[in-house]
């Protein structure tokens, strides 16, 4: 039942089922009717069972239509129809299938039932209208004749006399002579109802790829989802969506510029100050305040600077050229291990040193320095910071740290977020890092435990 329910929300399921829906209720209408209504051909008599078994052979004759020399060898090469000849001399048919008119005798019943008149009302009329069809039978002392008519935009005309004598009907192929009879009721109606609906179903498909691809392109991650989405060749019933995915895309645009810029002039206009009150600081004379003040300053400058590498990486993708990984973390090695020897933890790099990525040198050299920089805050004294390298141009960074919960990891990569009261940073640094591997069109992957945490970033390899 479930998915009945999925299918109904879809316009796909919806095109579907209510076309089914169609189909079936014509079928019944034009072929599960009439089948009910006919006597089972193993309850009849044998001069009903004759009756029945050409009004077959003859509503299928002139339902596949042919030239004259096609539609009389189907009737009179049929067995039951040479059965019938054999046992009635008075046997007589006339068939009619469009313009072709077949039969070994002049149509008795065709002017006077009418159908002459409505073949021609219908030819001449603009729109031919829905299906006619009725079989009658005419009863006299010489036997039952027989008239059939179908005019779904080509006349369908039969009729067959002098029926005397039955003949043995073989009651094995009821189910065959069922299968013909519904057949030749509904192939007017089932073969354009199917054509139709495999039209409306291609047309869907067509544009539900169409959608995809327009869901694709507005949830795109990088800077191509930056581009508006095209109208060319949607539908019409499509464009309101577009053109108000556009308007959503052009707002974030506008926003994104206008934050850049604010966190851009921002620090630039701060960056001046700070110089200042720091020089004038250590211009003072040494007291506990004028060295706390240095501190706080220096704080503010690396949040500053913070601020402009991360408001620099998102303004202009970086030039991505063949750089040597390693050189790269030697230099953030390098540059950290005063610090780490503060602490007391020792930095190792190893891996393979001729790597190379497709990247920017400095900026890979930023992402590492605030990779190691975290990683030598969380490891206790007498701990090891290990940088290793691999050939695919994969960086891994592991500390000794205690870990972070699962449910967290998530969010480290957010700016301004710490996981602990105990760091004095400012929560830069991850984000750093993720908007470096994003410009690189890097994948970053963290691995925890209680025993340490791993950092892995893998860039493209050259």
């Amino acid at each position: 039942m479930a998915w009945l329910l999925r299918l109904g929300r879809s316009m796909l399921g919806q095109v579907i089922l209510l076309s089914a829906l169609f189909v079936v209720g014509g079928v019944y209408v034009l072929a599960g009717r009439p089948l009910l209504n006919m006597p089972r051909l193993d309850r009849i008599d044998p001069p009903a069972a004759t009756r029945s078994a050409v009004r077959t052979v003859m509503s299928d004759a002139v339902a596949r239509g042919g030239d004259a020399a096609a539609l009389s060898a189907r009737i009179e090469r049929n067995p039951v129809m040479q059965q019938v000849g054999e046992r009635n001399p008075g046997f007589r048919y006339f068939a009619l299938s469009g313009d072709t008119r077949v039969g070994t005798s002049a149509p008795r019943y065709l002017t006077r039932t009418g159908v002459a008149g409505m073949i021609a009302a219908r030819r001449s009329a603009s729109a031919p209208g829905m299906c006619a069809r009725w079989e009658r039978s005419f009863q006299h002392s010489g036997g039952v004749d027989q008239v059939g008519f179908l005019d779904c935009g080509t006349p369908h005309y039969y009729e067959v006399r002098g029926i005397a004598v039955p003949i043995e009907v073989v009651r094995t192929g009821a189910v065959r002579l069922y299968a013909v009879r519904a057949w030749s009721y509904a192939r007017g109606f089932l073969l354009p109802a199917m054509g139709v609906l495999a039209i409306c179903v291609g047309i869907l498909l067509f544009h539900i790829v169409r959608i995809r691809r327009i869901a694709r392109l507005a949830s795109q991650e990088d800077d191509e989802r930056a581009r508006e989405l095209s109208e060319y060749g949607m539908p019409t019933e499509l464009l309101p969506l577009i053109r108000a995915i556009n308007r959503m895309i052009a707002d974030s645009i506008a926003g994104e510029r206008r934050r850049r810029f604010f966190l851009s002039a921002a620090a630039h206009e701060m960056r001046t100050p700070l110089t200042i009150l720091r020089t004038r600081l250590e211009m003072l004379d040494e007291s506990e305040d004028r060295t706390k003040l240095i501190g706080d300053v220096r704080r503010l400058s690396r949040l500053v600077n913070d601020l402009l590498t991360l408001t620099r990486i998102g303004e202009r993708p970086p030039v991505l050229v063949p750089t040597r990984l390693f050189a790269s973390c030697r230099a953030a090695i390098d540059a950290l291990d005063p610090v780490a020897m503060g602490r007391g933890v020792t930095l190792r790099l190893r891996g393979e040193t001729r790597t190379v990525v497709l990247g920017d040198a400095s900026l890979i050299e930023t992402a590492a320095v605030n990779l190691i920089g975290n990683a030598i805050v969380v490891t206790p004294p007498g701990g090891t910071v290990a940088v290793l390298l691999s050939e695919t141009g994969e960086l891994q960074v592991w500390d000794e740290g205690p870990g972070i919960a699962p449910d967290k990891v998530s969010e480290i990569f957010e700016p301004f977020v710490r996981l602990s009261d105990h760091h004095k940073g400012h929560g830069l640094g991850l984000a750093i890092v993720r908007a470096v591997a994003d410009a690189h069109h890097a994948t970053i992957d963290v691995d925890t435990t209680p025993r340490g945490t791993c950092f892995k970033i893998r860039f493209v390899a050259a």
